[in-house]
């Protein structure tokens, strides 16, 4: 019959932004947020990779407690560890990745708000963290990941300035990712959807974005005034006339509270939306939860000055910034209580992402436990600059931070690609990583109520036995964190095709796996909330 179509014509797929065209100039040139997010993905695998294992050779160090690096390249060693997990994977990654590719679908948007400026974003950023290469091999600095005053700007013979030029335009592009997905999430929700019914990972996102906004000032502040004070370009401070290095220092942890701390916001918000799906019930005390991100938000971004108990701050300010991270823990405890509370009654399954979600919220726990030591004056005198405050901060960073990452990895994945990883690798990979994070970091606790000091080479024998259950530990943790390239890599070519296999009804899984490039079609976006 005329006009029927062919068969080639009706076998042809649907056309997805994964097949729409496999040139490379569709990849690179393209505005489509979620081949974005799969280009911040396979630049920023390699920072992490890069990271990982510097973490991995400082921790074989420490295994005896003589000493076989020399001091310098320790801690060449450990800054590059630090700016590359911190600059070049947690920041770009919660929101390069995950925020890029499942905050539009979540909203029910074809598009982040700015589509272009999201790709020269990506350019930006791959550009300057691509500088770490020629600063690893130039032996990098030895100021570690913070670059604070003095020792940043008048002692070390180390590389300072290309380290903050990076931080510079690594730190431009994470406020443009920022400033992209606040706009897109206030300006292109879907018809109807009020704000009470956003997806906790949008309200995660939304507020981390506006406090990273916020906070990118007192960064181009912090690395403008190290930078001239170390060039000797401006005498407005003088360590020769005893005058106080507090703005430097003030200024970077206000940056580093209101942007690497505050990760923590979207990660609670991909654990809450996980632990929903799965309890197949709304979150117990959902408003209250909504509630407490923001004031957490506030709480948190006010607390900076608890970093600096042990500076000349004056007494009353050190109460102030006690007294306001004290109140940070009522939200953050409502926020714990709330999603233990729905695992509870609702005893979801131990899919992989839920096993993610969990060692998160474990995680989470212990980290807020642990902070309540670093919020008093007199506590925090004893333990800041030791193993306490090393395992406190990298509970924060990977047990909970990382680890709710990659449970939005393993929860959208099918979503991304059309097709289901294999489950028991993926659960199993979530039990070793729950097990690495508890053995690497909670020993980390006793040796600093012990006395032992960060960034250190050696240490007394006594110490040895703990010493050895954090690097086996770690090496259990190095395991799980790797494993997942290898299953995701499969599942990608190979994996079973199923678009949805948690049966999952929030908006982003309304439409197909993979999307459509221009995600959804009006039908798909009958908006049912009310």
């Amino acid at each position: 019959m005329a006009g029927a179509p062919s068969a080639a014509t009706a076998a042809a797929p649907k056309p997805t932004y994964w097949n729409a065209s496999y040139t490379f100039k569709s990849w690179l040139l393209t505005t489509d947020h979620k081949r974005i997010a799969f280009l911040y993905l396979m630049v920023i695998s390699g920072f992490a990779a890069f990271g990982i294992g510097a973490a991995l050779i400082l921790r074989l160090e420490l295994f005896t407690p003589q000493q076989e690096l020399f001091q310098d390249i320790y801690a060449r060693l450990f800054t590059l560890h630090g700016g590359a997990m911190v600059y070049l994977f947690m920041l770009p990654a919660m929101l390069g990745i995950l925020g890029n590719f499942v905050a539009p679908l979540m909203i029910g948007a074809d598009n982040v708000a700015f589509p272009r400026l999201n790709l020269l974003t990506f350019y930006i950023f791959a550009g300057g963290s691509s500088g770490i290469v020629m600063e690893a091999a130039f032996g990098g600095s030895d100021a570690g990941w913070g670059f604070l005053a003095p020792y940043a700007t008048a002692y070390t013979p180390s590389r300072v300035l290309p380290a903050l030029a990076i931080i510079l335009i690594v730190g431009f592009s994470v406020f443009l990712m920022a400033f992209n997905l606040l706009v897109t999430i206030h300006r292109r929700r879907v018809k109807g959807m009020r704000w009470d019914a956003l997806p906790f990972t949008i309200w995660g996102y939304y507020l981390v974005s506006i406090a990273i906004i916020a906070g990118s000032f007192f960064m181009f502040v912090w690395i403008f005034f190290t930078a001239t004070l170390r060039e000797q370009m401006l005498g407005y401070v003088d360590y020769g006339l005893d005058l106080n290095p507090q703005l430097l220092v003030q200024s970077f942890w206000i940056f580093a509270q209101t942007s690497v701390y505050m990760m923590l916001l979207p990660a609670v918000g991909i654990v809450a939306d996980i632990i929903e799906t799965f309890a197949r019930r709304p979150v117990v005390g959902r408003k209250g939860v909504q509630h407490s991100m923001i004031s957490l938000t506030v709480l948190m971004a006010l607390s900076w000055g608890v970093h600096t108990f042990t500076s000349d701050q004056w007494a009353w300010t050190n109460l102030f910034f006690s007294l306001v991270a004290f109140l940070s823990a009522i939200p953050l405890t409502i926020i714990i209580l709330s999603l233990f509370s729905t695992i509870r009654k609702a005893r979801p399954s131990a899919a992989s992402p839920m096993v993610f979600a969990l060692t998160a919220l474990i995680s989470l726990t212990f980290y807020l436990a642990s902070s309540l030591a670093l919020y008093s004056p007199v506590t925090a005198q004893a333990v800041l600059h030791t193993q306490f405050e090393w395992a406190n901060f990298h509970l924060l960073v990977v047990g909970v931070v990382m680890t709710a990452f990659l449970g939005g990895m393993h929860y959208w994945w099918p979503k991304a690609t059309g097709r289901a990883y294999p489950e028991l690798f993926a659960r199993v990979t979530g039990w070793i990583i729950l097990l690495g994070v508890l053995g690497t970091f909670i020993p980390g606790f006793w040796l600093g109520l012990q006395g032992m000091r960060i960034r250190v080479v050696s240490y007394p024998e006594a110490w040895q036995m703990t010493n050895q259950l954090i690097t086996t530990s770690a090496l259990l943790l190095v395991a799980g964190l790797s494993l997942p390239l290898l299953y995701f890599l499969f599942a990608t070519f190979w994996g079973e095709k199923n678009g949805n296999p948690w049966g999952a009804s929030t908006l982003e899984w309304r439409t197909t796996s993979p999307p459509p490039p221009e995600n959804f079609t009006p039908e798909m976006l009958v908006w049912a909330g009310d």
